[in-house]
């Protein structure tokens, strides 16, 4: 059973669990070296431990060797559910500061798009505000599709963006990539729907 006050090495981590994937938790900030590490903790739930050594840098923790990254203090930041990870979204560039470049839940984004899709904007040099994002299927780690999307008060959010781009494609293997991922966040919907049942 996890502890979660508790502060785990990375190795102790390694010793108690199976490590499903590890990264940096702000993709777009070098500065921020704050890490963090899913291990599988149960049949369908992946747990993420997130760095508690704040002060340094991405580039610092790339400078480490295995032993020393071993010795690195881990504390337990939230769980998810293996499924919910299949397939992720990854933001590589924004320009708000309510969307951090990072890892993401389809779902999770969608709703983080539409609430910023509400704010009043005010464009500087006729930039649009808005983010890039990568779509990957975490289990090949291959990329699925890769996106802007704009801030702005007619849209809908991600997915139903998603949905628009799907129908105007005309790349055969990026439309069936388009499908995957839709039919994929449906599948999630439902099975969240038939929860409340």
């Amino acid at each position: 059973m996890i502890d979660k006050n508790k502060i785990y090495s990375l190795a102790e981590l390694l010793e108690l669990y199976n490590m499903y994937n590890l990264d940096f938790k702000f993709y777009g900030n070098n500065n921020d070296g704050k890490l963090d590490v899913y291990m599988k903790t149960d049949i369908d739930k992946i747990s993420v431990f997130s760095s508690i050594n704040s002060n340094m840098s991405k580039h610092d923790y790339l400078k480490l060797d295995e032993k020393a990254a071993k010795k690195l203090g881990f504390k337990f930041d939230r769980e998810v559910s293996d499924v919910d990870l299949d397939i992720v979204a990854i933001v590589l560039r924004t320009s708000d500061v309510n969307i951090p470049s990072a890892r993401y839940s389809l779902e999770s984004l969608d709703k983080l798009v539409q609430e910023q899709d509400q704010e009043n904007r005010k464009n500087k040099k006729g930039l649009e505000d808005g983010i890039c994002y990568l779509i990957v299927d975490n289990n090949t780690a291959c990329t699925l599709y890769d996106g802007v999307y704009t801030f702005n008060k007619e849209n809908k959010g991600l997915i139903e963006d998603l949905k628009t781009k799907y129908e105007d494609e005309e790349s055969e293997l990026l439309k069936n990539n388009l499908k995957m991922i839709l039919d994929y966040y449906d599948s999630l919907k439902e099975k969240d729907s038939n929860k409340e049942l």
